[in-house]
């Protein structure tokens, strides 16, 4: 159980750091969610991506507009539910885990900073919070009530990380693959774009999904090739006026098997932005730029 927890937590990590990426450029596309959730309380009467009705842009323009508005976006936070619930089975055995992460965040984008603060929880074995910052002094963590400076290497990778899911024509890219699955409606002052997908359709685009945070190594890569991802539904929603990104979810269902076990998977992702360029600063606190750096493991 302890193995496929760290393999998911990679997943879910990696969905994390895509979804911040993707809100720098507008485009939650990648972290976007549940279809049913999505549908609920819409206005206007559902139209295919290619087409338009009263109101509502097709695709290629409403992805352009919101791609066009991020050199206006300078700041916003985000507030982020993750659930993971996740079955190992093997033989006649099953355990279960389950998951809970919230997530308050703030991002500055020139310079690319930012500051979260993490609630994590498992099941039977209660809290864990983490706070972190990621500025041009470093990469901060608080855990367990001692600050630690991470590595530059690590600060690097991370920083890179962001940079790259910070990329609009990636976002475009993706939903143009998803075009005949995409619907875009009116919600109150948003336009709300959904997609469902399924299977082989499904496997590429929750790749391209995961490698859009440029952290996914050669094990995360094998992982991926043994996923049988069953469904992913996606959605997000942009201000009509500005274009600037005001929320996203990801719904995926998944399952693999290694030898004797197989595990199960249904993870979803709620996120709400707000605070558009009303963040101007993200100052490190001083007990956390005092801290020593942590020595990572040597490697052979």
């Amino acid at each position: 159980m302890r193995k496929w927890t760290a393999l998911f937590m990679g997943v879910i990590l990696s969905a994390a750091l895509t979804a911040c990426g993707n809100n720098e450029t507008a485009q939650p596309a990648a972290d976007a969610s549940e279809a049913p959730a999505a549908t609920a309380g819409t206005t206007a009467t559902t139209a295919p991506a290619e087409q338009t009705s009263a109101g509502v842009p097709a695709l290629e323009e409403l992805l352009q507009k919101t791609a066009a508005a991020q050199s206006e976006l300078k700041s916003f936070a985000m507030n982020s539910q993750i659930q993971q619930n996740m079955v190992v089975k093997q033989g006649e055995t099953n355990q279960e885990q389950a998951i809970e992460m919230a997530v308050n965040a703030e991002y500055t984008k020139d310079p690319l900073e930012m500051h979260q603060e993490i609630v994590m929880t498992l099941a039977g074995q209660g809290e864990q919070k983490m706070e972190q910052y990621v500025t041009a002094d470093g990469f901060f963590s608080l855990t367990n009530g001692q600050w630690v400076k991470m590595p530059a290497a690590m600060t690097e990778q991370l920083t890179a990380a962001m940079q790259q899911s910070a990329n609009p024509e990636k976002q475009l890219e993706q939903f143009n693959q998803i075009a005949d699955q995409t619907k875009i409606t009116e919600e109150g002052d948003n336009y709300l774009i959904t997609a469902e997908v399924s299977g082989e359709e499904v496997k590429n685009l929750a790749k391209s999904y995961l490698n859009q945070s440029g952290s996914v190594d050669s094990q995360m890569t094998a992982m991926m090739e043994q996923m049988n991802i069953k469904s992913m539904n996606i959605a997000y929603t942009v201000d009509k006026k500005t274009y600037f990104p005001t929320s996203s979810d990801v719904n995926l269902v998944m399952d693999m098997s290694s030898g004797e076990q197989t595990v199960s998977m249904d993870m979803k992702m709620k996120a709400t932005i707000s605070d558009h360029n009303k963040i101007t600063e993200i100052k490190v606190p001083q007990e956390a730029l005092e801290a020593q750096e942590a020595q990572m493991p040597a490697t052979q």
